[in-house]
């Protein structure tokens, strides 16, 4: 499900140098299923350069045709999304302000309606408002970040937002037509593969309310964990729903220009049987000054081939 859009009341600029961004997260007091590895914070993973099919032929939605070939220059990806801890250790060191807490409010799902709500205090600090903080969170993903938010976090750590091409290819990591990470499976031996909104709209059938901490489900084929489900990405590129039929073959970066950016992956609140925006080939957008707690983002950082 994609998140109601909301018109932002203004554009909000990115904060002027010495600032920096903020990490949020969902709900403590929740339990990974099964036996997980954990990743290793901080960890990348090397994709190889090559050739995958990019997008969904058989896809209801028009802005994932044509299934196309793209070529992509060797590079590593985080190994999760970027953390509370992280975002902080950033946030303490620059003194970033982030979007959220420059215009007092984020955008909060309220469960007793049903709705996405404007919510005065919200941010990666207190990701359910006023009264929650991320004590205890330091590894759930984080929240309430904007595009301008990742992006200046992607600098300070010397990385970049991922291509829509990079997301994606890793994101399938190898397997070919494959609709999730695992494959075209919903569960594997009866478990849920991904934190997403299962069992007839019930948020909370896989043991999450919300977001689940990084790496509380298995990893895809090059060992990511959480391209599908948990929270939404950034990627760097503009959106256009037809971008895919203009797309460069090798390498792409997106639309030259735009009003809203890509992001992918679905989230703790995409629902299992409408929509399923946690396949790979899902794309959707926001402004890049949009804020929700369903929403963060992992790095990619080019390797340099020169040597290679």
């Amino acid at each position: 499900m994609k998140p109601t859009r909301l018109i932002a009341t203004g554009l909000i600029l990115l904060a002027a140098a010495g600032s920096c961004w903020w990490l949020a997260v969902l709900n403590a007091g929740q339990t990974p299923k099964g036996n997980v590895s954990k990743p290793a914070i901080g960890r990348m993973v090397e994709i190889p350069s090559g050739t995958f099919t990019m997008g969904n032929a058989l896809a209801s939605s028009p802005d994932e045709k044509p299934a196309h070939e793209v070529f992509l220059t060797r590079y590593r990806i985080d190994e999760h999304e970027v953390t509370n801890g992280q975002f902080a250790q950033f946030a303490d060191q620059t003194g970033y302000v982030s979007t959220a807490e420059q215009q007092g409010w984020s955008v909060v799902y309220d469960f007793s309606t049903g709705q996405w709500e404007k919510t005065a205090g919200a941010s990666w600090r207190q990701p359910e408002g006023p009264g929650s903080s991320i004590t205890g969170r330091r590894d759930w993903p984080v929240v309430h970040v904007s595009w301008y938010d990742a992006t200046a976090y992607a600098r300070w750590a010397g990385k970049r937002l991922p291509s829509e091409a990079q997301w994606e290819r890793a994101a399938r990591g190898g397997l070919r037509d494959a609709s999730y990470p695992w494959g075209n499976e919903e569960l594997i031996d009866g478990r849920f593969q991904a934190n997403y909104r299962q069992h007839d709209m019930k948020p909370d059938a896989d043991g999450y309310r919300r977001a689940a901490p990084v790496g509380s489900y298995p990893p895809g084929g090059f060992g990511l964990y959480d391209m599908s489900g948990n929270v939404w990405e950034w990627c760097a590129d503009w959106y256009a729903a037809d971008y895919y039929w203009s797309s460069s073959e090798r390498d792409p970066q997106g639309p030259h220009q735009g009003s809203r950016r890509t992001i992918r992956g679905g989230s703790w609140l995409s629902p299992e049987n409408f929509r399923l925006d946690h396949r790979v080939s899902t794309r959707a957008s926001r402004l890049p000054d949009e804020t929700y707690q369903n929403l963060g983002f992992r790095c990619v950082r080019i390797e340099d081939t020169s040597t290679r």
